[in-house]
């Protein structure tokens, strides 16, 4: 049985009140993985009509085993529910289904720089 880690993709929709990611997906390094965040991201703008004001300043937290990576709240309304975008890493096993991720269309300089920030941090 090998081990290392894998990278899985959480999404929060602040609307919805809900906690998404692929079903049985992982994915080989962070780099991966934030590729998938921003997919989801590209996805939830179009679904809120670009109304998600996402925070970039906000300092990225948490550990290399659950990391919130970005943030954003719909039309910039801080009292209501965060739409977030999150990795977690776990050890992997051969049974945890390692997949190729979604990529977004476009990739804002805001986007680069979370992206660059992010990388940093699990290495």
């Amino acid at each position: 049985m090998t081990t290392n880690m894998v990278y899985q993709v959480h999404v929060g929709d602040g609307f919805k009140k809900k906690r998404m990611k692929r079903t049985n997906s992982f994915f080989k390094t962070p780099g991966e993985a934030i590729s998938e965040a921003l997919a989801f991201k590209e996805k939830m703008d179009v679904t809120y009509q670009n109304e998600i004001i996402w925070d970039y300043s906000r300092k990225i937290k948490g550990t290399v085993e659950k990391m919130k990576i970005l943030k954003g709240y719909l039309k910039g309304d801080k009292k209501t529910d965060a739409f977030y975008l999150q990795i977690t890493s776990v050890e992997h096993l051969d049974e945890y289904n390692v997949v190729t991720p979604k990529k977004p269309k476009k990739i804002s300089t805001k986007d680069k720089k979370v992206v660059s920030q992010v990388t940093k941090l699990f290495v």
